[in-house]
């Protein structure tokens, strides 16, 4: 057998088990139905969300997110930017979109770090960003600063992990010219690759493939940075029209799209809409055929990939839906069926957020305790009148406590305390009190 065909063969064998885990977890739709999220654009007025939504219904988008609030800052200096435009977005923007485009457009808030001062929102302001419906946070490490210098950064990344925020459109600083970097943007991968080792918690999905889907060199350097770091992903913003043809193996990067699909996510990085169907278009040939051609921005032509459907599912939508949960709640509002788990696919980057439903009772009848989480967990503890219990995990979003564990307590209000912790160690801890109630047998004839 010759290598080509060992891979072919390797190919098809991995191909076949993922159709297998996956059929019974999640439907597996067609190119030409399945839901598509692009990860990556900037849109800030309305006109802009119209033209995009427009653009969208053309090539088959679904949802895009606005890497909002982008403050350029002139010369690399100490040049204020003010976040006032950010901060207007739930009160206008979201309103907007939800009422007139059904939520079409979700939104990041996004910020250039500014030397010496950090970034200009606060530690307690990202649990605000998620109360106010921002999907994750876009930072760009702008200029010669390097990312484990930013002032606060270490904190900033603690709390949007605790809050499970990830990091969208995370920039290490672009690459400059085909000719090397330019002094303005040097490029920071190394550094910020021990950051993300820092942060195990936190989820970084990098911007343009991490500048490292461009060549063969580079895709290898990011399949050990994959290999060693559960918690990067990168999207594909401009990477086709950035492929280096003289560096680069179309088979190669097949090889890479298929072994890699749960962390790789679509994304255009087009502005104001300027993209519009007929280009995207193009992007999908290059995914989903082998013609030869370039991608939403042009660049050089080359082979497309052809990926297997369930590959063009974990890029197009299913990735965007395990790490951002109203990416799920918006595409199963429009009766996509997304599921819960996708073989070895959980929502496990995100943190357990768990409650519980209330329950009032008969003394002795057997009833059974339930309520919501908002990830996969590795372990589930229910706590009532001093006992602990293991709580079952449905795996469908919602848990539950047998009747039985419950059946002999004496009439009276009780507190469910429940504690859940996903498999990197996030802990959520029920908000509410006094959720369960046994009230006397009553006597009504037989």
């Amino acid at each position: 057998m010759t290598k080509k065909q060992a891979t072919c063969t390797s190919l098809c064998l991995f191909l076949a088990l993922t159709a297998t885990a996956l059929a019974d977890q999640q439907v597996i739709y067609p190119a030409s139905a399945m839901p598509r999220v692009d990860m990556h654009t900037h849109m800030d007025a309305e006109n802009q969300y119209v033209k995009c939504v427009e653009a969208m219904d053309q090539w088959g988008g679904t949802i895009s997110i606005s890497l909002a609030g982008l403050f350029w800052v002139k010369d690399n200096n100490d040049v204020n930017a003010s976040p006032v435009s950010v901060r207007q977005i739930p009160a206008r923007d979201m309103v907007y979109v939800k009422e007139k485009l059904d939520n079409r457009i979700l939104f990041v808030p996004g910020a250039f770090t500014i030397p010496k001062n950090g970034i200009w929102w606060g530690i307690d302001e990202i649990k605000t960003f998620k109360e106010q419906g921002f999907v994750g946070l876009k930072l760009w490490p702008h200029g010669a600063i390097l990312t484990s210098k930013i002032p606060r950064i270490h904190e900033q990344l603690d709390e949007a992990g605790l809050q499970g925020m990830p990091l969208v459109g995370y920039h290490t600083g672009d690459p400059g010219t085909t000719n090397g970097n330019n002094a303005a943007f040097p490029k920071f991968e190394d550094d910020t690759i021990e950051i993300v080792k820092a942060h195990p918690q936190t989820t970084f999905i990098f911007a343009h493939g991490l500048f490292m889907l461009q060549n063969d060199e580079g895709m290898t350097k990011l399949a050990g940075i994959f290999d060693q770091c559960s918690n990067v992903f990168v999207d594909l913003a401009f990477t086709h029209n950035a492929r280096q043809p003289a560096n680069y193996t179309v088979s190669k990067a097949r090889e890479f799209y298929i072994k890699y699909c749960d962390r790789i996510l679509f994304g255009s990085d087009v502005f104001a809409a300027g993209a519009n169907g007929l280009a995207f278009l193009k992007e999908r040939d290059v995914l989903e055929t082998d013609q030869v051609s370039n991608g939403v921005h042009g660049g050089p032509k080359l082979e497309g990939f052809k990926l297997p459907d369930p590959v063009l599912n974990h890029i197009y939508y299913w990735n965007a839906a395990r790490l951002i949960p109203r990416v799920r709640q918006v595409l199963e509002a429009g009766k996509f069926k997304i599921g819960y788990e996708l073989g070895d696919c959980k929502l496990d980057r995100l943190p357990p957020d768990v409650s519980v439903n209330k329950l009032t009772v008969e003394s002795g009848q057997s009833a059974d305790l339930t309520g919501s989480l908002g990830s996969v967990t590795e372990s589930l503890s229910v706590e009532i009148a001093g006992q602990v219990y293991q709580g079952v995990d449905n795996r469908d979003g919602t848990w539950r406590l047998p009747g039985d564990k419950i059946a002999a307590l004496p009439v009276g209000t009780y507190d469910v305390k429940v504690i859940a912790e996903n498999s990197i160690g996030l802990v959520r801890k029920d908000p509410t009190i006094n959720e369960l109630t046994i009230v006397p047998k009553s006597n009504r004839r037989q």
